[in-house]
């Protein structure tokens, strides 16, 4: 896999990261899975896995349905302990690929036991559901070849010559392919997709050809693409991501089809944010931004004018500009091979997330519309969770420890198998805080890590998603870290702020939650500790339903 690396790295720096890719020696998975062996001799942040046929063939007969039971666990066995191997040697999770078709004997060979096509769907689905149980990640190379074409993918001179598991030619493809799961894994997806309305969502212009002279719906090839579009974008909704309007065009206008319009698939109460005016469509997206509290790498733009598209993308660089062109008919294929909105296997709190924007927009309008501060936060009607880390918990958990940058006290980083070692050791403390109020359920929204000693307690880490800025989550959390220490005899809390190019916004937290003044650290960090005696809790408009 030697032709990998390169495209790899130059693939991770179009989507913000700078991957160092390290291989394995020839013909060491063995070795790696099964003997004290460390091939890499060092931490890594993933280990991707390509198997090939020949690693988990087994012996299988045909029709002997025992034999292909006996050869699907066999596979089986070698992948679960080359992923322990990964936790355990490198302290990361395995990424393992799929495998890619191959010419069939029969259209009937999925239909019977013993065939290499039905044991290369058995084991896919294997690799399938482990993923979903969160035992390792899944780079579906198999879907990645159908789309090429299994012609193009594979080459069976270089495979006989030099091993290599997909067409050189391919590389690229399959580099940039990798490292959209690489950048979901580190928290670096879209997570909001910005629409234009006129021949984005329908054909024509609203403002000019009224809403019965639109193109959308079953009248037309075209205004049938336009309804495929938007079932496509509302799926995106469905995984997570947050919907946004920018169009330049009257708000009530804009507005109509989504109102009156029999054909329209998406709904307003879709729509987190809408603007509709004729501001510069880059002032307007930087507006959503804001209202969302979402950073500008995190959105991705969508508009079939050309002009408008180039327009974003120089004064805005960090949103993904999608080139998705004129033609609805290639909307969705466009959008889906960007790979901006690759993801993890997905939990609740993923599925929530798009309710959980659309709750701060609307709680956002409530806050313009009353000037006292705190009966804003009083309408809210907000409630807290505070629980131990679990095991349901766990890979939202690590997800928001890898991901979250700007609230984020020191920005240290932990794997799912160490979340797993926290929930286990009584010498830790750790906090998965949950929060809701009456516009949505945002979900999991802050974790804290605190290390146990005989008369002080130490803040290891602590985050919370930019979501609920300005809620007093933290004052209640600090309220019931403080409670919990004074219920357990401790004298002190201590803690550190660690200042990164991102989390400039949380430089004062600890000041503002009451510690006396830090102490500066060569290193640019900044040490504090207060006493659990002296600590004056803080007024909050919270109410905590679970506290652990």
């Amino acid at each position: 896999m030697s032709f990998l690396r390169g495209p790899l790295t130059a693939a991770g720096l179009a989507r913000g990261l700078d991957i160092s890719a390290l291989e394995a020696p020839y013909d060491s998975v063995a070795s790696y899975a099964y003997s004290p062996v460390d091939c890499f001799g060092q931490p890594l942040d993933a280990l991707l896995v390509i198997l090939d046929e020949s690693a988990i063939s087994g012996q299988r007969v045909i029709l002997d349905h025992e034999a292909e039971k006996a050869a699907l666990a066999e596979a089986a066995e070698l992948v679960m302990t080359l992923a322990a191997a990964a936790r355990e040697k490198s302290g990361c999770r395995a990424i393992f690929a799929t495998l890619p078709g191959s010419d069939q004997i029969s259209s009937s060979d999925l239909a019977t036991p013993g065939s290499m096509a039905r044991f290369r769907q058995r084991f896919n689905l294997l690799l399938a559901d482990g993923a979903h149980e969160g035992k390792w990640l899944l780079w579906d190379q198999a879907a990645l070849a159908d789309r090429v074409g299994l012609d193009e993918w594979l080459d069976p001179v270089r495979y006989h010559a030099a091993k290599t598991l997909f067409s050189v030619d391919a590389c690229p493809l399959a580099a940039d392919n990798i490292a959209a799961l690489l950048a979901a894994m580190k928290g670096k997806a879209a997570r909001g997709l910005v629409l234009d309305l006129d021949n984005t969502l329908w054909g024509g212009v609203i403002g000019d050809d009224g809403l019965a002279g639109i193109r959308l719906g079953q009248n037309s090839p075209e205004g049938e693409a336009f309804v495929a579009f938007q079932n496509f974008v509302l799926s995106l909704r469905n995984r997570g991501v947050v919907l946004a309007v920018c169009s330049k065009n009257a708000d009530d206008i804009a507005r109509e089809p989504f109102r009156a319009h029999s054909e329209m698939v998406i709904k307003e109460n879709h729509i987190a944010v809408f603007q509709a005016n004729w501001s510069d469509k880059a002032t307007n997206i930087k507006t959503i931004a804001e209202t969302l509290s979402l950073g500008l790498e995190s959105l991705a733009f969508v508009d079939d004018n050309s002009a408008e598209r180039e327009r974003v993308r120089q004064e805005l660089p960090l949103v993904s500009t999608i080139e998705v062109g004129d033609d609805p008919s290639f909307f969705i294929q466009r959008i889906s091979h960007s790979g901006l909105f690759d993801h993890l296997p997905l939990n609740q709190e993923d599925i929530a997330r798009a309710e959980s924007y659309g709750g701060r927009a609307a709680a956002a309008e409530i806050r313009a519309r009353i000037g006292n501060y705190e009966d804003y936060l009083t309408s809210l009607s907000m409630r807290m969770s505070i629980a131990p880390f679990d095991g349901a918990g766990r890979s939202r958990i690590t997800q928001l420890i890898n991901k979250s940058n700007q609230f984020n006290l020191t920005t240290r980083r932990y794997g799912e198998e160490e979340v797993r070692e926290f929930e286990e050791n009584p010498d830790v403390i750790g906090w998965q805080v949950g929060l809701e109020d009456k516009f949505a359920r945002h979900g999991m929204i802050g974790v804290v890590i605190v290390r146990k000693e005989d008369t002080s307690w130490t803040i290891d880490s602590w985050l919370q998603s930019c979501r609920v800025l300005e809620r007093g989550v933290e004052q209640c959390v600090m309220n019931a870290l403080f409670d919990s220490a004074a219920a357990a005899g401790i004298e002190q809390i201590r803690s550190t702020y660690i200042p990164t190019d991102r989390n400039a916004m949380v430089a004062d937290f600890y000041p503002r939650l009451g510690f006396p003044a830090g102490d500066d650290q060569t290193d640019g960090s900044v040490r504090y500790s207060c006493a659990v005696a002296d600590y004056v809790p803080h007024r909050t408009f919270i109410e905590i339903y679970q506290a652990g």
